[in-house]
């Protein structure tokens, strides 16, 4: 293994990362990122001419190489789920069991089944915000999704019972201030509403017709924050609604188009040649081509869902080879680790089932950080930072990275670094970012440990440590490379003289 280095630097040179051909690019505060077609990383880094003139000065520096770690941890918004409760449900303490178990991410099924002819009272409504107010005690985030039944046998199945579109947009314009005030501890929402399980089949008044669909996706669209995204069931519905998948570019976007708001939630996984109808279609050619334009479109939105019981046990793809596969082909961002047991014994039989948990999701792993090793008050500080991404898909929703500076009496100033937004970081792809940040002009001159971290982007989140990205890489006693699990930033062992 190699030790992380320190060295100094006598000049700037922060150098730009040629990755690939690139398409059109996007600017963020200084920091210019040029990236490709669908799901591409970024392609380069392209340091300003302002910072360009500074480099010609003379500017000690200190870069800090970092040495990775196969742990497996918690991280936010990716992983194994628990399948939780309605989300009206959940107390201060009813979902400790998923934190000790080393989630971060919970299922929530909201059941509207007593109020398919009526509108959501207002008690159920204050009870919703009350269990998110609770998620957020526990340091959990939920993928949601609200249905008008939940049928535990064929018949049910078949007898399942939804409401009226008009029932349905009543309902979703209801929800709307809920889910726009409780936006930091939701992971995603699933479509839900239309059909059995609210998985968009089986309709008992009709909404599966391409219309009502696209009317029930349109209020969807309205009610979920924009900084969230919305899943829905089948990838024939996203081919049809457009054509074309979304680029990162568009996902980046200050407003995102509705091509890069939306991805898919699979809920029959490698259970049968067709994910039990998940891919289904009139010939194998057009289900092929179903599977390619997931496997496109995830590449950006991102995916989840679950596995279940296989119609012909023969027939599923349940080995570490089918998982490990097809989770890195489908960008497999969540699963259900409540079900289906069957998958989880051949994993573990396997021997796959710790880097199925390490991979799920994002998993950032930083090689170097560099930044100034003087400055002033009111001055800026150069940085640079580059990481990869190993795990299968970018992660689900903004946050930026953030140098902390820590004083002596233990006081932190931090500093977020504008550009560094993380979903730029594509699957098995290097990023590299270059930039300067302005220190406050308040700052005391002194010696300061410099911290680096991945806080939530909600400002009600942002100190929580619980919701910080943690990154894998190892600690070094030698250096003083260690991850703070009491802050959630990783001390660099580095430190900044202010004068």
């Amino acid at each position: 293994m190699n030790h992380p280095k320190r060295k100094s630097w006598t000049a700037l040179a922060l150098v730009c990362a040629t990755l690939a051909a690139c398409g059109g690019s996007a600017e963020n505060d200084g920091v210019t990122i040029s990236f490709g077609g669908p799901g591409a990383p970024p392609a380069q880094v392209q340091v300003p001419q302002a910072m360009v003139a500074r480099a010609s000065l003379t500017v000690p520096m200190v870069e800090v190489s970092l040495s990775p770690s196969d742990l497996d941890f918690p991280n936010p918004e990716r992983g194994f789920y628990r399948f939780a409760t309605d989300p009206s449900k959940i107390t201060a303490t009813s979902l400790a069991y998923v934190v000790a178990d080393g989630q971060r991410l919970v299922y929530t099924p909201g059941d509207l089944s007593a109020y398919r002819t009526r509108d959501l009272p207002s008690t159920y409504l204050t009870k919703l915000n009350t269990g998110f107010a609770n998620l957020r005690k526990q340091g959990l985030k939920a993928v949601v999704r609200f249905a008008y039944n939940y049928p535990e046998t064929e018949s049910d199945y078949l007898n399942a019972q939804d409401a009226t579109l008009s029932r349905v947009k009543r309902h979703i314009t209801q929800l709307q201030p809920v889910l726009q005030a409780n936006a930091d501890v939701i992971a995603a929402v699933q479509g839900g509403f239309i059909g059995a399980w609210g998985e968009w089949h089986t309709s008992s008044n009709k909404l599966t017709t391409p219309a009502n669909k696209a009317a029930v996706r349109d209020a969807l669209l309205q009610a979920v924050p924009a900084s969230r995204q919305l899943q829905v069931r089948y990838p024939g519905d996203l081919a049809a609604w457009f054509p074309t998948p979304p680029t990162l570019e568009q996902l980046l976007a200050p407003s995102p188009t509705a091509a890069a708001r939306i991805g898919q939630h699979n809920d029959c996984f490698l259970a049968s040649p067709d994910d039990v109808g998940t891919y289904w279609a009139s010939t194998p050619q057009q289900s092929a081509a179903l599977r390619t334009y997931a496997q496109q479109a995830s590449a950006t939105t991102g995916a989840g869902g679950e596995t279940c019981a296989p119609p012909v046990a023969a027939q599923a793809r349940m080995t570490c080879e089918d998982i490990l596969r097809e989770g890195a082909a489908y960008h497999m961002t969540y699963l259900n680790r409540d079900y289906y047991e069957g998958f989880f014994a051949q994993w573990q039989a396997g021997g796959c089932m710790a880097e199925v948990s390490r991979k799920l999701g994002y998993r950032l792993q930083l090689q170097t950080v560099t930044h100034g090793a003087v400055a002033t008050p009111g001055g800026s500080l150069a940085w640079q930072v580059s990481l990869s991404n190993q795990g299968w898909a970018r992660p689900l929703n903004a946050r930026n990275l953030a140098l902390t500076l820590v004083s002596a009496t233990n006081e932190a100033t931090v500093l977020p670094l504008a550009g560094t937004d993380l979903r730029q970081a594509s699957p098995g792809e290097p990023l590299q970012w270059a930039g300067e940040v302005t220190l406050p002009a308040t700052l005391a001159p002194g010696s300061y440990r410099v911290h680096i971290g991945a806080p939530d982007a909600a400002s009600a989140l942002a100190a929580t440590p619980a919701y910080a990205v943690r990154f894998a890489n190892a600690d070094n006693v030698v250096t003083g490379v260690q991850w703070q699990a009491s802050t959630g930033r990783l001390a660099l062992g580095t430190t900044l003289q202010v004068q």
